[in-house]
């Protein structure tokens, strides 16, 4: 069993039932949580695990819908699983296999969406929402490419094709970590801002980027960072982050958009136990 897992296919199709299978169970419980804050109630018609404005607009019964739902999150989560690594082939193969894999992955992501009835009626709600997936899938890539990064340097300095001491990435590959905070955190809110211009109710600034955009970098930067790094960097890290939400808070902000910097620094530290929980795990 070893031997077969070991095999990049069989891992990555693995990798893609047991993600398919996480989304079908983990779909419902979103819906029902989802449903849940509009007030509706289940009733024998319209369980709270589908959309109710679904039901009214496709005419189905609740449990052909529910399939179709459960379809899509099972799809979608294999697709997930299938991602293509930033280290297979040439950069020209990877680059396109990226380019086709997020295509294919954005479209059963809107697919998902829509069966769930989370879609917005109008193409710039689309774009919104694939503009949040888009985002995940940017993030995760680089730090995989990181994590790529360094472990190919560390090979090759065992194999004596670098030096044992290089200038390398500053504070000891602590370097690139900062960089993407600072591009999220310093830049993504300026940008978003610009993109809502002339809306009344800013919703990119103040709902999806503390609530969705800065949680989930903060999660997956500081578990990568956790696997990664020294426990002292690690910690500087997940304090970086609490710090890079402060300038906003006055500039695009005010004093109530503080709780940003907790957010930032309880999410970074969570990723970080995470990723030294797992690296000691499997150097165990």
């Amino acid at each position: 069993m070893k031997e077969l897992y070991g095999t990049s296919l069989t891992r990555r199709l693995l990798w893609a039932l047991g993600l398919g299978l996480g989304a079908m169970v983990l779909v419902p419980f979103v819906m029902v949580w989802v449903n849940s804050l509009t007030g509706l109630t289940e009733t024998a018609a319209a369980p709270l695990t589908v959309s109710l404005r679904m039901l009214e607009t496709t005419g189905w019964s609740w449990q052909r819908l529910l399939a179709a739902e459960l379809g899509a999150a099972f799809a979608f989560g294999a697709s997930v699983g299938l991602a293509v690594p930033p280290m297979e082939g040439s950069g020209r193969g990877v680059a396109v296999r990226t380019a086709v894999h997020l295509i294919l992955s954005s479209g059963l992501f809107a697919l998902l969406c829509a069966a769930c009835g989370l879609m917005p009626a109008v193409w710039q709600g689309w774009l919104v929402v694939l503009g949040l997936y888009w985002f995940a899938y940017a993030v995760v890539w680089l730090l995989r490419y990181l994590r790529w990064h360094s472990e190919l340097q560390s090979i090759r300095r065992e194999l004596g094709l670098m030096p044992k001491k290089t200038a390398g990435p500053a504070l000891g590959g602590l370097g690139p970590y900062v960089l993407l905070a600072v591009g999220v955190e310093l830049a993504g809110p300026p940008v978003l801002r610009l993109l809502e211009r002339g809306i009344d109710v800013p919703v990119l600034t103040g709902l999806f980027y503390p609530f969705l955009m800065l949680p989930f970098f903060c999660l997956c930067s500081g578990w990568a960072a956790g696997r990664r790094l020294s426990v002292p960097l690690a910690l500087g890290y997940g304090v970086l982050c609490a710090i890079l939400t402060v300038p906003h808070v006055f500039l695009l902000y005010n004093s109530s958009a503080l709780f940003q910097t907790g957010v930032a620094a309880a999410f970074a530290l969570a990723g970080m136990l995470a990723g030294l929980l797992t690296r000691r795990k499997k150097r165990g």
